[in-house]
């Protein structure tokens, strides 16, 4: 999953590594944010984020998808 929104450009700065340090993810209405915890094997540890902490362009990237 991670992988598909590092290509969709669902992803903050910085990158460690090859990793960016933060992704984001919206389902079924809820945003996700997955923060990096581990640079070498790019593994991350996601939770939910309240409205106000969503990213800003999510809902563009999410529609997008839905389209794709």
């Amino acid at each position: 999953m991670a992988a598909r929104r590092i290509r969709r450009g669902a992803v903050g700065t910085p990158w460690e590594g090859t990793f960016p340090r933060y992704v984001w993810y919206k389902h079924e209405g809820t945003v996700f944010e997955g923060r990096l915890v581990n640079r070498e094997a790019g593994e991350y540890k996601g939770y939910p984020l309240d409205w106000d902490e969503w990213p800003a362009g999510i809902e563009q990237l999410h529609a997008d998808r839905v389209r794709d």
